[in-house]
């Protein structure tokens, strides 16, 4: 295939800021969309990230003829003169596309894209390209699909797969650096999720406008507390406030509770997950006893009168005892943390949204999908990189938790609760 030289290599290294500058967001714009929606049709995706990297390349081409647009260029010989509709060719498909124009100011003729005509072959080494392009999902040869499927068009691009890695890097550094001092923390959720075998503690926040934040993250070996504490330290370097009485949603781990209670005080209020309880009562139990067990808890839980349903919990101890006193135990480890939004008094649908860890749980649910087609993971920098940018991307489409009308309720709540403390003191 015919390769053409849109630039020299020197010249390419001496002004690749510029050069590149358009393209690092278009890809970058590909590859977080990607990272996003585990729902998206991956091979549509990338062709549109095909797509977007034609056009950047065909801008490129442009702005070498013409100058960088809005600049001044001494005898300029081309002006730019808007976009034509165009198609360009993707794995043997034809796709619409809009091609930059040049008119050449003497004649009024319009300038040839090279490019843009290399971008309508249908050989078989662009389709090869693609073809690589799309087995190049894993991480592991991602940025080589890429620069394959550029070079195809006989254009070097090593230069943007190192674009990528930089923009999935920044956002670590957007995560772990953005200031939390004007965050009016009421509700803090921590769960940890597995990725390539280490343990990612995630920390959500919950404001007083039942508006949901990732507040940052921390990897070790397990959900140790030391990993969890270092976490929440962070948090509190970055200026969350840590004076405040706020509500703590945990699975159950007690490492988690521990880091809890060390950096924001023994009595914070804590709210054990129902999920997780209910599902580690059951595991105790054999599959025939399972439902009417389940249906018991789930009343409780749902009872709105924090009396009741100790009530309902207590008895239904008794009776787990006659079929297996382990889960009879389970139960009643940490009983009391699985009421603390009956205690508090909250509305009902507030009280179903802060009773588990669901809210934080459905995010760590979209990084395991993200990294689920990851073959081999290189290092510990990269389950950072990819864990914080799909946790930011989530981020984007958070709405505010259901009941969020009633957090001055659990504002109020968790103040009364200071009060008798610091009284009964």
């Amino acid at each position: 295939m015919r390769r053409i030289k849109v630039l020299e290599r020197e010249d390419v290294l001496k002004d690749q800021e510029r050069i590149f500058s358009g393209l690092q967001d278009r890809v970058k714009g590909m590859v977080v969309e990607m990272l996003s929606d585990v729902r998206v049709n991956l091979e549509q995706e990338l062709r549109g990230l095909g797509l977007e990297a034609m056009q950047a390349v065909m801008e490129l081409e442009i702005t070498n003829v013409a100058g960088a647009k809005g600049k001044h260029v001494e005898k300029r010989r081309y002006n730019r003169w808007g976009h034509n509709p165009g198609s360009v060719v993707i794995d043997g498909i034809k796709h619409r596309t809009s091609v930059p124009r040049l008119v050449e100011e003497e004649s009024r003729k319009s300038y040839r894209l090279k490019t843009y005509g290399l971008f309508q072959q249908t050989g078989e080494v662009v389709r090869r390209a693609y073809r690589d392009l799309i087995r190049g999902i894993s991480t592991r040869r991602f940025s080589e699909g890429v620069e394959g499927f550029i070079r195809a068009h006989g254009i070097s691009a090593s230069t943007i797969s190192r674009k990528m890695v930089a923009a999935t890097s920044a956002k670590v550094e957007e995560l772990f650096s953005r200031s939390l001092a004007d965050f009016e923390l009421v509700v803090l959720m921590l769960d940890g999720v597995e990725i390539a075998g280490q343990a990612v503690v995630i920390a959500l926040g919950i404001d007083a406008k039942g508006v949901k934040r990732i507040l940052g993250l921390r990897q070790g070996a397990t959900e140790n507390t030391a990993v969890t504490k270092s976490l929440l330290e962070d948090l509190a370097e970055r200026g969350l406030s840590t004076d405040r009485p706020i509500l703590v949603v945990i699975d159950g781990a007690k490492a988690l509770r521990k880091a809890v209670m060390d950096v924001f005080g023994e009595r914070t209020q804590v709210q054990r997950c129902t999920v997780h309880k209910k599902r580690n009562v059951l595991e105790h139990l054999p599959k025939h006893e399972r439902s009417w067990v389940s249906n018991r808890m789930t009343q409780a839980y749902r009872n709105n009168d924090y009396q009741k349903a100790r009530g309902i919990l207590l008895r239904l101890s008794e009776e787990l005892k006659t079929i297996n006193p382990d889960a009879a135990r389970s139960l009643l480890e940490g009983l009391e943390e699985t009421l603390t939004v009956q205690q508090l008094g909250l509305p009902e649908r507030l009280r179903k949204s802060l009773q588990s860890s669901n809210l934080i749980e459905s995010s760590n649910n979209g990084v395991r999908d993200r990294s689920r087609n990851v073959k081999r993971w290189r290092d510990g920098k990269q389950i950072e990189r990819w864990t914080a940018a799909g946790l930011l991307e989530s981020e984007k489409k958070f709405r505010r938790i259901k009941g969020y009308m009633h957090m001055p309720v659990l504002i109020a709540a968790l103040n009364n609760s200071r009060i008798q403390e610091h009284t009964a003191a």
